[in-house]
């Protein structure tokens, strides 16, 4: 094991995986780009996308991809492959290492029965509570939001100023390409404004036995509300209650990274997690079809 700026990395247990290897995650609406696109392959399953004349195709899996395989299809041009490990160290033949860094490092939390905030980090324990004493049901509550909700609140907070964007194109794709029912879109309402004020999607993932935060936002109107530790402690509960075992919090930052994750890992980085860094990414060029 070794220090990581926010905790300590460790290996990933055997039932942990990236929310990308999850059926439920809505794999085919990443990366962002309207492009064509399709699966590709099955074991491990992949995605394909492709702006002419550029084709490309990704795999997230300690399973090496199966490049014969991936000929087949509408998008089967020569494309470049990246392959991304979870915990796989070598090389096979073919491939080459891309920058030598992880290409992504994940936090987890493993849910158990008992106070889950035992092992938080004592600001967000202390803002955990203040929430609930008061504004939690007096000030402001918690609800689900239609997607439209979602988005118009999201357009007016300060986190599109900061990311733009990105997440919430993703994440209407996935609306889109029917990982619906397994996204829920939690906001904090200003209960005397009737104001949306701030809010998370989480993917959850049954067979999994997962949960992943995805675009949180927050509005200026929240910031002495502690609504953003709010909504992680709603999320925390439910999952409690459903029998999940991982909270999953995907990208903190690492040397390379926009300086704008830095906020963001710091405030993820409260709620006791272990870090997982995945292995440098491997790639390849593959020759398909020319047309």
């Amino acid at each position: 094991m070794m220090n990581f700026l926010y905790g300590e990395l460790t290996e990933p247990p055997k039932d942990f995986s990236p929310p990308e290897t999850w059926p439920e995650y809505g794999l085919l609406a990443e990366p962002l780009g309207f492009c064509a696109r399709e699966s590709v392959g099955s074991a491990p399953m992949g995605v394909r996308w492709s702006a002419w004349p550029l084709t490309f195709e990704e795999y997230v899996s300690d399973r090496e991809p199966d490049v014969e395989e991936s000929k087949k299809g509408t998008l089967a041009r020569n494309r470049w492959v990246t392959w991304k490990r979870i915990s796989r160290a070598d090389i096979p033949p073919g491939w080459r290492i891309g920058p030598k860094k992880p290409w992504r490092i994940d936090g987890f939390h493993t849910l158990s029965s008992g106070d889950y905030t035992g092992i938080w980090h004592k600001n967000a324990r202390r803002e955990a509570r203040l929430w609930r004493e008061r504004h939690l049901d007096v000030t402001h509550r918690i609800e689900q939001a239609s997607f439209e909700e979602f988005k118009r609140a999201y357009l007016m907070s300060s986190t599109l100023k900061k990311t733009g964007m990105d997440m919430l194109s993703i994440l209407e794709r996935k609306y889109a390409l029917g990982a619906r029912e397994y996204i829920e879109l939690w906001v904090v309402r200003d209960i005397k404004h009737t104001l949306i004020v701030a809010g998370t999607a989480v993917i959850n993932s049954p067979s999994a036995k997962s949960s992943v935060r995805f675009c949180p936002f927050m509005l200026p109107a929240a910031r002495e509300t502690f609504a953003s530790t709010g909504l992680v402690d709603y999320w925390f509960e439910l999952s409690q209650q459903r029998g999940v075992r991982y909270q999953v919090f995907t990208c903190f930052w690492q040397p390379g990274d926009p300086k704008g994750w830095k906020g963001p890992a710091e405030f993820k980085s409260h709620f006791g997690l272990k870090y997982v860094a995945y292995p440098p990414l491997l790639y390849r060029f593959v020759r398909g079809k020319v047309f």
